[in-house]
């Protein structure tokens, strides 16, 4: 039996090496809603109804210093819809978002669909994922 019973996800936390330029990439480029100032270094956003808290640090750390560090399984996925999957194949590279790889398409596994990996300004690995894209290539199986 389990110590305690959560319940669901309050919060999480991201680093940010400028918070003012992460606010802007999470709110200008990933749409999410801005909900208000967490202490001095904190900005919270909202996508859905999980809350993220950009973090500001007191001194930048390199980029590729998170993956180096994680990897690659480690990084935040947020769903979106098939026309907005589209909208950002097109515009990320546009605004200067970091892609990591080509799309990924899955019908078998713990998560489906297809799915873009990416960086934020600071270097997090993050994901977007169109669970139920209006096409499959045709040699997915």
């Amino acid at each position: 039996m389990a110590l305690v019973d959560a319940r669901g996800l309050v919060h999480f936390s991201l680093p940010a090496n400028d918070v003012e330029e992460s606010l802007r990439f999470y709110t200008d480029v990933l749409g999410m809603r801005f909900r208000g100032n967490v202490g001095a270094t904190g900005r919270c956003v909202v996508a859905g109804d999980i809350n993220i808290i950009l973090v500001g640090r007191d001194a930048p750390r390199p980029t590729d210093e998170l993956l180096q560090h994680n990897g690659s399984l480690c990084h935040q996925a947020f769903q979106v819809s098939s026309a907005d999957f589209d909208k950002a194949l097109e515009s990320f590279m546009e605004h200067g978002v970091k892609i990591d790889g080509e799309v990924e398409w899955r019908k078998t596994g713990t998560f489906n669909g297809r799915s873009l990996y990416f960086y934020d300004p600071t270097g997090n690995r993050l994901e977007i994922n169109d669970p139920n894209p209006p096409f499959w290539p045709e040699n997915m199986q």
